[in-house]
């Protein structure tokens, strides 16, 4: 392991001593758990919208579609007898 030194201003160093204590670890154990965290935390990737990543023209043409289909269909509409 390698030694470092920090430097922090109060409000994070007492942010980061009640994370600590709270979560049972020493400051070392929790900086290095919030690294790992933030190392692996990545949002999965969208498998639809992931296909047409070097295609923005085509979701721009395909969300204009949609939107213009929504505005002539609103999703709220009442089909049916009125229960008035």
């Amino acid at each position: 392991m390698k030694k470092i030194e920090l430097k922090l201003d109060e409000v994070t160093l007492a942010r980061a001593s009640a994370m600590a204590i709270e979560h049972n670890y020493t400051l070392e154990q929790l900086i290095a758990y919030a690294i790992d965290k933030l190392a692996t935390a990545k949002p999965p990737k969208d498998r639809i919208l992931g296909m047409f990543a070097d295609e923005p023209e085509s979701v721009d043409e395909m969300l204009a579609e949609v939107m213009k289909d929504r505005a002539a269909h609103p999703l709220n509409q009442r089909f049916g007898k009125s229960t008035n």
